[in-house]
């Protein structure tokens, strides 16, 4: 389904669900307090979407998403005021790094999650549910763009009690803990996502106190749907967010996704349209971002593409 972003732009009711803190729990009940969502476009699409928090040594929980079950997202026929995105008067840019040259600046970028034991071999994030292991040689920059690389091939990790264990897809990933902690702010991406069997791009905050939640989701994406996802987890393992149909293929060319978040309220744009907005469960605390490609698929083929990224910019008050 293509839709027209840039076209009328509608009110989502998108009520907050309840899963269980691992992957495959696919009923849900509606949280309290939070009552709609601003979609960019019609929010007829389903979510196929289960959030999840991942046990570490540093902390109780870890964040990320993990795909399973199908949640339906509803919408109303109300059009939102002042949709297009514009940085606010007075903010300045904060975080641009670039990616020139062909080397990525280790005092800005980590390969892995800051909480894995050997970061230098590798990680993953939830090793009972998910099929890749990140490793520094899958993440590259040339020509401008830092490339996350998601192949299928056997590869040595670690299982979650530190024993040995053997993944179906090693992949890549960046955060910008090392380098780039904030609180409030406009972050712009500029990528290009894979599409495939398997393939879980995403776009993500995390808290740098290591504790889950919160977790901002800017945009995650599964497969080929004909949708993006936008989540924010709330308390516990409560998330609101839900599907957003995206004006084109993703995969095709390169969009912009940004997250306007501040005190009072966060917000989600695509291509400069806003798609999702919310004044529940805004954090109040630093952050850092994550860019990774997941996969949770271990048939022939799946676990086979690159997102592709060719800035990363936050503009602050």
């Amino acid at each position: 389904m293509v839709v027209g972003v840039l076209g009328a732009v509608v009110v989502l009711a998108v009520g907050l669900v309840a899963l269980t803190v691992l992957r495959g729990g696919p009923n849900g009940t509606a949280a309290a307090n939070v009552t709609n969502a601003t979609a960019g476009a019609s929010a007829s699409g389903t979510a196929s979407a289960s959030h999840q928090a991942t046990a570490s040594p540093k902390a109780s929980a870890k964040a990320k998403a993990k795909p399973s079950a199908k949640k339906t997202a509803a919408a109303s026929g109300t059009k939102p005021a002042g949709a297009l995105l514009t940085v606010p008067a007075g903010w300045k840019l904060t975080f641009d790094p670039g990616f020139s040259g062909t080397q990525l600046s280790t005092g800005t970028w980590a390969t892995c999650y800051d909480w894995a034991t050997n970061p230098s071999v590798g990680c993953t994030n939830n090793p009972t549910k998910e099929k890749e292991w990140y490793v520094p040689s899958q993440v590259n920059v040339s020509g401008g763009t830092l490339n996350l690389v998601a192949k299928q091939e056997s590869t040595q990790g670690t299982s979650s009690s530190g024993a040995p264990a053997t993944y179906t897809c090693r992949s890549g990933m960046v955060t910008s803990k090392p380098g780039f902690n904030f609180t409030y702010g406009l972050i712009q991406i500029s990528a290009k996502l894979p599409y495939g069997p398997g393939l879980w791009p995403a776009l993500w905050l995390a808290a740098t106190n290591d504790q889950w939640p919160p977790e901002l989701d800017i945009m995650e994406h599964w497969y080929s749907e004909p949708q993006m996802k936008v989540y924010d987890h709330t308390i516990g393992t409560k998330y609101l967010g839900g599907p957003v149909p995206t004006p084109a293929n993703l995969s095709a060319g390169f969009h912009t996704y940004s997250l306007l978040w501040t005190k009072d309220r966060v917000t989600w744009y695509l291509d400069g349209v806003q798609v999702f907005t919310t004044t529940s469960y805004v954090p109040q605390q630093a952050m850092y971002f994550i860019a990774n490609v997941a996969d949770d698929n271990t048939a022939t083929g799946a676990c086979t593409g690159t997102m592709e990224i060719q800035s990363v910019k936050v503009y602050q008050p």
